[in-house]
């Protein structure tokens, strides 16, 4: 990893400004967590609007390729629901609303055809801070009244998030441009001892590369 980072910044400073561009981006998002299916408890989670914005630089590799650095911080919500049939003690269901603050650092690799433009790359994703709130509710023999959960996510939930994005876009005249990218975690972000949650999440924003001085 540190390899990486050094490798980035050394193309950093290697490339040429003529070559280079900063920018900013801005938009909205959809946030959810991907379940496995489990036998013990049965999860599913419902994707609710947030918000993303941050600042990428655009490093021109060669007239079709080049490579995208961006930093993000990112809202995500997202309502989740988790059942447990209870094979053995007795079970349980629970209604989470999530909010979660992510500062994200995608890497990524673009190809350009025309105004057109598809890229790819990994991304890694900290968690700044967010709120847990809902009702749980103990069923079959340890059958309990249902207590209402206000609790921060962090230290619930693992907060280094890394996997793979892809996206799309259009590159309009005068900086401005149109950008879709979908990210899929590979590190599952539940507490330990529960069922896996895996990070998704798709954003739509606009995109501006400031002028060249």
């Amino acid at each position: 990893m540190n390899r990486f980072f050094l490798l980035l910044g050394g193309s950093l400073l290697l490339t040429s400004p003529a070559r280079a561009q900063a920018g900013v981006q801005v938009g909205g998002n959809l946030g959810s967590f991907r379940a496995p299916t489990a036998i013990d408890v049965q999860t599913s989670a419902r994707a609710l609007p947030g918000y993303h914005l941050g600042v990428f630089y655009h490093l021109a590799l060669s007239p079709r390729l080049a490579l995208v650095p961006q930093v993000q911080y990112s809202r995500e919500r997202l309502d989740l629901t988790q059942v447990s049939p209870g094979l053995v003690d007795g079970g349980y269901q629970a209604t989470y609303r999530e909010r979660f603050s992510y500062l994200n650092v995608p890497v990524l690799l673009r190809l350009s055809c025309g105004a057109f433009y598809v890229e790819a790359g990994p991304q890694a994703g900290y968690l700044l801070g967010g709120r847990e709130t809902g009702r749980v509710e103990y069923t079959g023999f340890t059958r309990t009244a249902p207590y209402e959960v206000d609790r921060t996510v962090v230290g619930r939930y693992r907060r280094v998030d890394v996997g793979p994005s892809v996206g799309v876009g259009l590159q309009l005249p005068a900086g401005v441009g149109l950008a879709v990218r979908a990210y899929h975690g590979l590190v599952s972000l539940a507490p330990a001892g529960e069922a896996p949650l895996y990070r998704q999440s798709l954003l739509a924003g606009l995109t501006y590369r400031l002028a060249r001085r």
